[in-house]
């Protein structure tokens, strides 16, 4: 996914439908230095349940638009 791509998904976009997460919240949770999948599990709950929102190899039927290996990759190429 590209940036311009990413940049395209409203703020408030569920990323994680089973637990309510948004987009919002995952980036202020990396901001705040949980910078990995498995620290964004711990901290919001995404991704815990179904996972399907983890990445697109767990995604193979594409039922999210968005994952959270996007989201970190996003950040780390925005502060490089």
């Amino acid at each position: 996914m590209t940036i311009e791509e990413f940049e395209k998904f409203d703020l408030d976009h569920t990323v994680c439908e089973c637990y309510d997460v948004t987009l919002a919240s995952l980036l202020e949770a990396v901001k705040a230095g949980h910078n990995s999948i498995e620290a964004l599990m711990e901290e919001l709950d995404a991704g815990s349940a179904c996972e399907l929102c983890q990445c697109k190899e767990i995604d193979e039927d594409g039922d999210r638009e968005l994952h959270l290996e996007e989201i970190l990759e996003y950040v780390k190429e925005k502060e490089a």
